[in-house]
């Protein structure tokens, strides 16, 4: 009966698992096989009813480790999000701004703390009040923003006209993909985080794909920049580029 239940228990659990579901079932069979015994049962009928109870007990014990399975499955730890340092995150993207200049043989641009300033405020008030515009929720475009700072821009473009600055605004996020997983009747949300070169070169890329960033980017009267950055609380990554 031993080797019976034994074999009947493998076939359904594997490894430690199906150790402590054997040993605990064998022990089980034992107990019942006397107990039919004792109440004088037909041989043929001991044995069926042992198997029977056997599987009832296999099952439930799998099903209860099958949940703690699922449980610690839910609970497994993914790649922790990145801690992303916003100042390292302004000065790289600015750097590779710089880069798309050089080649086509236009100065580099200062780097502004005025406009930096600025350019950041811009950001958290977009990421605080859920919102993406060059116009904040009272109508306000940059020049407003310059002037309340105190910050003067006036660059001649010739021809007796003039520019008073120029702005760009790109959304990223903090992570590329999300995934959601399935397994034993739990989910996992799974991240794939974006590093801090991965966020700024896709900023730059983004910009210069597009004809009015590019163009921004590339005016050859710029002399100076400030970028600003900003993390919604969903993960939105909000980036603000003042020219001047």
């Amino acid at each position: 009966m031993s080797v019976i239940l034994l074999r009947f228990c493998l076939s359904h659990r594997r490894g430690n698992e199906a150790n402590l579901c054997c040993r605990k079932t064998t022990l089980m069979n034992q107990t019942l096989t006397d107990l039919f015994r004792i109440i004088k049962l037909p041989a043929f009928l001991t044995v069926y009813l042992v198997i029977c109870l056997s599987a009832i007990l296999s099952f439930s014990l799998m099903s209860g480790r099958s949940g703690n399975a699922a449980e610690a499955f839910a609970k497994k730890p993914d790649a922790a999000k990145p801690a992303i340092r916003l100042e390292a995150l302004e000065k790289r993207i600015h750097e590779l701004v710089n880069e798309e200049r050089k080649k086509r043989g236009l100065n580099s641009l200062g780097w502004s703390s005025e406009l930096n300033r600025i350019a950041r405020l811009h950001s958290r008030d977009m990421a605080s009040k859920n919102y993406f515009s060059h116009y904040d929720l009272e109508g306000r475009n940059f020049e407003h923003r310059y002037t309340r700072r105190g910050f003067a821009c006036r660059i001649p473009m010739g021809k007796g006209r003039y520019t008073l600055g120029g702005e760009n605004l790109f959304q990223n996020n903090l992570y590329d993909s999300v995934t959601y997983i399935r397994n034993l009747g739990a989910t996992r949300t799974v991240y794939d985080w974006n590093s801090l070169e991965q966020i700024a070169r896709s900023t730059v890329s983004g910009w210069m794909k597009s004809p009015g960033h590019r163009k921004n980017i590339l005016q050859p009267f710029w002399k100076t920049e400030g970028i600003g950055i900003a993390v919604s609380p969903d993960d939105k990554v909000l980036i603000t580029q003042n020219f001047c």
